[in-house]
């Protein structure tokens, strides 16, 4: 199977003129259950014409442009949201950058420069509510004009309706911040991810019978709210381990009210310092609580653990 192939940059992209493209636009933050059906319209329309499936996005998200300081918490890295794309079939994913100069082109310049002239765009798949251009004046109807001028056919997928009100990436921030991980996951199709790297911590988690992967999360991503969670850890390509994380300020222990996340590794013993994981969030087990001795945090904890291997023996076994 051939590789799906990345550009970071519209200039990178040299190949793309020698087939028709199927298109499918957005920022696609978290990727979620919405932005799957854009993606998979794309990858079907490209199959079926015998072209390539290619997403365009965006990087870094246009709210840390359009709106400095107020940009939203990411739901995904650029990273996840490439190996997302990929297990969805995508041939190929062009990141254009998003900066000031690229905010202030017109909607026709957009599709005539980039989706007619550089990509080679036959099918164009957006949502329902997709806005582009300068000051976000174009949308998707005015796309849907344009490619019948410059010769590209545009489908406008209706936004997916979950418990009656539609998915966004707005809505699943806010259930995130909220703790309410499971109600994310049902609305991303797959349980939030929280990513970063493994740093030295105090070392009470060992001293306590626990010992904990501190994770740095990469900047920007959405923690969910503190509390304590059963999750599960991807260590390395392909590698899981089941796992308790607390999210949270360590009330018991600490009163500088930096925010940690530390992750116990249910019957693990390797060395994680330095490496980047992935932390799954499936469950909330409960709320951020002091403790005014230890052992009553040693019991909690090893009830936590208790509550964890519980639920992961409630998973069906993968065939």
């Amino acid at each position: 199977m051939e590789t799906m192939r990345v550009y970071r940059h519209i200039d990178e992209v040299t190949d793309l003129r020698g087939a028709p493209r199927a298109v499918a636009i957005g920022t696609f933050d978290g990727l979620h259950r919405g932005h799957q059906e854009i993606v998979k319209t794309a990858v079907r329309a490209a199959a079926l014409m015998g072209g390539q499936s290619a997403v365009l996005t965006f990087e870094p998200h246009p709210g840390s442009v359009l709106a400095p300081g107020r940009d939203p918490a990411l739901l995904s890295t650029f990273e996840y949201k490439v190996d997302l794309l990929e297990e969805l079939g995508v041939d190929e994913v062009v990141a254009l950058p998003f900066d000031s100069a690229f905010a202030e082109l017109s909607p026709e310049e957009f599709g005539r420069s980039i989706l007619s002239h550089r990509l080679n765009a036959r099918q164009v798949m957006v949502g329902a509510n997709f806005r582009f251009g300068r000051g976000a004046s174009g949308s998707a109807e005015d796309l849907i004009a344009q490619g019948k001028t410059i010769g590209f056919s545009v489908t406008a997928i209706g936004l997916v309706v979950v418990r009656g009100k539609p998915v966004s990436s707005t809505r699943i921030r806010r259930l995130v911040a909220e703790g309410r991980v499971e109600e994310a996951a049902e609305l991303l199709g797959r349980p939030h991810v929280v990513e970063g790297y493994v740093e030295g911590g105090a070392g009470r988690g060992r001293v306590l019978g626990t010992p904990t992967a501190n994770l740095e999360p990469l900047a920007g991503l959405a923690v969910p709210a503190p509390g304590v969670y059963v999750t599960r850890t991807l260590i390395a390509d392909g590698v899981t381990r089941p796992s308790v994380t607390s999210v949270g300020t360590n009330p018991t222990f600490e009163s500088d009210g930096v925010l940690r996340v530390e992750t116990f590794l249910l019957d693990f013993t390797g060395n994680l310092y330095g490496k980047r994981i992935r932390v799954e969030f499936l469950e909330w087990v409960r709320p951020q609580h002091i403790y005014g001795d230890p052992a009553l945090l040693q019991e909690r904890i090893a009830e936590d653990v208790r509550v964890a291997r519980a639920f992961f023996e409630r998973q069906p076994a993968a065939s």
